[in-house]
């Protein structure tokens, strides 16, 4: 009777000890989760940030634009700084550059606090992983030489480090430029042509400056230069078929021989 009340009161103890072993376990995974994934007051990096210049009706405009790594969980929280009073426009998520129909502004006023000289600009990103902001410039960007060189001078500190910054000019329409180490990064809706110049893991607080030089060839140039292209392909492609039909003929002619 004794053995059997031994057991009895045994048997509750295993239980113990084998729910408190899945429990542990449960809480280790739930902290292991938690660790990798940020919180809303985290701040999560963009694996790319991307700095441009634009001349828009009369006034200089800027157009700030982050992604996250394409695996960042969302909700994430952003930030994007800029200097201290400078005029903000725009700024919300969107799934990328060109999607604005799918644009998302973030609520108003927005969530900013200032330091160091600088304005930074806080948002959650719920449903898209890019990210715009719009502000205006106010020095003078550009720079005309005696030859014509348009000289474009960009500068940017991100407030976060970053994988890879762009520096973007856009020229007008007519401008191009042939520095070899820049990026084209096509045209805008009023044929600007586009160039950017990209720095690798930048840290954060840190001024990275370049210039972006072009110049003017014609607002008519690269229409012509395609109108050439589909001439000379259309001629090429009649001397093929004329050199076709010639041997077809000569090589009946050396049968007919035979």
């Amino acid at each position: 009777m004794k053995r059997l009340i031994a057991r009895s009161q045994n048997r509750p103890l295993w239980i113990v000890v084998l729910l408190g072993s899945v429990v542990s376990l449960l809480l280790f995974a739930q902290s292991a989760a938690a660790a990798e994934t940020p919180t809303l007051e985290e701040v999560t990096p963009f694996q790319t940030l991307a700095y441009k210049a634009i001349y828009i009706e009369g006034i200089w405009a800027g157009i700030i634009s982050g992604d996250l790594a394409e695996d960042a969980p969302l909700p994430a929280r952003i930030e994007i700084g800029v200097p201290e009073g400078t005029l903000v426009g725009w700024f919300g998520q969107m799934p990328d550059s060109q999607s604005f129909e799918q644009a998302s502004q973030f609520e108003m006023p927005y969530d900013m606090r200032t330091e160091d000289g600088m304005d930074i600009y806080s948002a959650i990103l719920t449903s898209f992983r890019h990210v715009q902001l719009e502000l205006r410039i106010d020095e003078e960007v550009r720079e005309v030489r005696d030859d014509g060189t348009l000289v474009m001078s960009l500068s940017y500190a991100p407030v976060h480090d970053v994988e890879e910054l762009f520096l973007t000019a856009a020229f007008p329409a007519g401008f191009v430029s042939t520095e070899e180490d820049l990026r084209f990064m096509g045209a805008g809706p009023n044929d600007e042509q586009t160039y950017a110049r990209s720095f690798e893991n930048v840290r954060a607080g840190e001024t990275v400056s370049t210039t972006i030089e072009g110049f003017y060839v014609g607002e008519d140039t690269a229409a012509e230069s395609d109108t050439n292209t589909v001439a000379i392909t259309i001629l090429v492609g009649i001397a093929l078929v004329l050199a076709a039909g010639i041997y077809f003929f000569y090589a009946r002619g050396k049968k007919a021989e035979k």
